[in-house]
């Protein structure tokens, strides 16, 4: 009886012991550390202690916590995209046994290497390797790329000193000064090409190949910050200690020397000059498969979900090919603090760059962006490379622009701006030009459907007030006017002068002669029913020639009221469109000309370009998909329009002291300042 006391005590002790343990390694060792971080974002089970590969940190772990397994996690073959080196990665690394770069120990990676791939998983593989290099894909992903020598060359891949895979990939400052020999005899007729590792200008760390080196007559040294696939895919041949870029270069189909014990050497691959603990050979395939789809957990950063490495790929493709929209050197003239964060928020993640609040124009800038038409600033646009203006998106937030709600999108132009139908926009251009297929038509329909289901809108305001109409309108066609604010460059630039009176009362005026029998809904724009910009002229006359206004009303309640909206250039009309409603529209908003809304103004001059028939699907996506960037405010990263929508389902937004203190600023500007843009 004694004994199952003292069992039952040991037991208790243990148990204390364990969790003591855990308590002091998670609150202690890695207090607002980076692999705490990592454990989060990577939903990792945190009753398990994990080890950042061989690092110091690890070290306690490692050699003190006998009662519980350890876990090996260290940044994936994938890591991130940008300028700077992120935090947290976009795949890691995860490994019951040891980590992939310690040559000595039985890891995880070792043991995929040697089991047979299916068709299945071996045609995988090759999709992999042809995405890998239609995506340009690396370990550290850059919006530009480093272009090759024109010469035939030999690469040569340098390394930080300390770095852990050296120490444990059987290597040493020794094994670079024999690859640079082996390198120099064994191709005299070469150029020899020295890239340097990113961190070495980054954080002005210390490389392992001697700087003498790169005084001979033959060699030439690259140290700029860029992708490097251009690099593998022109040479010769590569030369590496333990460096990833062997095993990126055996995608290629490159002859690779490898002069220390990386994870893809003495598979049967790789020409090894030091004799691995592997010695069986394995495909291309299987080497592929192991390291990106078995060895790595990838995480989505627009959704934080687990997901494949084509995701990964795939996402890491359109951040680069969003960078090259803006150009260098790119300039934001007259933003103010708020406006040039919000840019930022879009800018940064995929340029490097951030814009600086209340910059002037000068001569020698290259590139430029400002909000919006500028009158004062188009003189520029010839002197400069690029001019851009920007504008919020079509599905912006959960709340009203005026009162300082970030938007979750917003839209750069080259050729003019969406709403200034005097001239083509990059949006017109699209909608007159591209070419949208089956698959993104079928994506196209799945956002219809997302927007009529989850009732998203432009501000998406979260108006319970429904519409009470009489009994005297039956059996008449019911039409929403959608009222806007009539100093808003949406009317002054999409309203030509020599047709209607650009007044909300002429609006609703001008619908009443068109549909005299019609039973007339007006929908005031909420900006000007929460006070936020000045009302219209003759606004409250609108009654004459309307016979209900919606106060308060939301867009979706309307919409589910009404037959036919009737608008200037209000996205409402778009939005009602994708519901399936007819809408006539006075203005020259994006949206029409395209054979899909019943046009007042179908024979003016402005409305000629526009000569393409298009289906709503094709309209969906390229305004909605293919034109727009949009940004997550809940996980701060580039996303997609399907992730924009599930955010604003799920927001909660709550005004900050910046909204209260500024809420009156549109109304004041109105009405003080003077017009700089009409």
């Amino acid at each position: 009886m004694i004994d199952v006391y003292v069992i039952k005590l040991k037991t208790m002790i243990n148990i204390f012991k364990f969790n003591l343990q855990r308590l002091i390694f998670y609150n202690f060792f890695l207090i607002k550390s980076r692999t705490r971080k990592i454990i989060n974002e990577f939903k990792l089970d945190k009753n398990i202690f994990y080890s950042w590969g061989m690092k110091q940190s690890g070290k306690y772990v490692r050699n003190n916590i006998k009662q519980k397994k350890v876990i090996f996690i260290e940044d994936g073959f994938v890591h991130s995209f940008g300028i700077k080196k992120k935090k947290i990665p976009l795949t890691i690394c995860y490994d019951n046994n040891g980590i992939y770069y310690d040559c000595k120990s039985n890891n995880d990676l070792k043991g995929f290497f040697k089991e047979k791939l299916s068709k299945e998983n071996a045609s995988r593989a090759r999709n992999i390797i042809k995405l890998w290099k239609e995506y340009s894909i690396s370990k550290y992903n850059f919006p530009s790329f480093i272009e090759p020598p024109s010469y035939p060359y030999i690469l040569l891949i340098d390394q930080i000193l300390g770095d852990l895979s050296l120490e444990h990939g059987d290597a040493n400052a020794n094994s670079f000064k024999r690859m640079f020999e082996f390198a120099i005899n064994n191709w005299p007729n070469h150029k020899i090409v020295i890239k340097t590792h990113p961190d070495a200008k980054n954080h002005k760390r210390k490389g392992c190949i001697d700087s003498s080196y790169y005084l001979k007559k033959n060699v030439t040294v690259l140290g700029g910050i860029g992708q490097i696939n251009a690099l593998i895919e022109k040479c010769t041949a590569v030369c590496v200690v333990t460096s990833q870029v062997g095993f990126e270069a055996l995608i290629y189909g490159k002859d690779v020397h490898v002069f220390g014990r990386p994870f893809y050497s003495g598979l049967g691959l790789t020409t090894d000059h030091k004799v691995s603990n592997q010695n069986f050979d394995i495909t291309l395939d299987q080497l592929v498969f192991s390291c990106l789809v078995k060895y790595q957990i990838c995480v989505d950063p627009r959704t934080k979900k687990k997901c494949e490495i084509e995701e990964i790929m795939k996402y890491i493709f359109n951040l680069r090919e969003a960078s090259k929209f803006f150009g260098k050197n790119l300039e934001g003239i007259n933003f103010t603090p708020w406006k040039a964060r919000q840019i930022n928020r879009f800018l940064y993640p995929i340029t490097g760059k951030r814009l600086k609040i209340f910059r002037r124009f000068k001569t020698k800038m290259e590139n430029i962006i400002v909000w919006g038409k500028n009158i004062r600033m188009e003189k520029n646009i010839s002197k400069v490379n690029h001019y851009i203006s920007v504008e919020d998106g079509f599905i912006r937030s959960v709340g009203l622009g005026a009162e300082l709600y970030p938007p979750l999108s917003l839209l750069f132009d080259k050729r003019g701006i969406h709403y200034d139908a005097s001239k083509s926009s990059d949006l017109e251009y699209l909608l007159q030009n591209f070419n949208v297929n089956h698959n993104e038509k079928v994506r196209a329909r799945r956002i219809i459907d997302l927007i009529i289901k989850l009732k998203i809108s432009k501000y998406n305001l979260r108006l319970k007030k429904e519409i009470n109409l009489p009994n005297n309108f039956s059996k008449k066609q019911i039409i929403g006017v959608l009222g806007q604010v009539e100093t808003d460059n949406s009317i002054t630039y999409g309203v030509p002068n020599d047709t209607i009176l650009k007044t909300n009362f002429a609006l609703v005026e001008q619908v009443r002669r068109d549909y005299p029998e019609a039973y007339i809904i007006y929908k005031p724009h909420p900006d000007n029913e929460s006070g936020l910009r000045i009302r219209g002229s003759n606004d409250s006359s609108i009654s004459k020639n309307a016979d209900f206004i919606a106060h308060n009303i939301s867009v979706e309640n309307l919409f589910n009221k009404v037959d036919r909206i009737a608008v200037f250039t209000s996205l409402g009309g778009f939005e009602a469109l994708l519901r399936g409603i007819s809408v006539s529209t006075y203005g020259l908003p994006f949206y029409a000309g395209w054979g899909l809304t019943d046009d007042k103004l179908n024979n003016h001059k402005w409305a000629k370009r526009r000569t393409r028939k298009l289906t709503i699907e094709e309209l969906t996506f390229i305004s909605l998909i293919q034109y727009p960037f949009y940004s997550s405010l809940k996980f701060n990263c580039p996303t997609e329009v399907e992730c924009i929508i599930e955010e604003i389902t799920n927001s909660n937004e709550k005004k900050n002291l910046e909204q209260i203190i500024f809420k009156n600023w549109g109304i004041f500007k109105e009405r003080w300042l003077p017009k700089k843009n009409k």
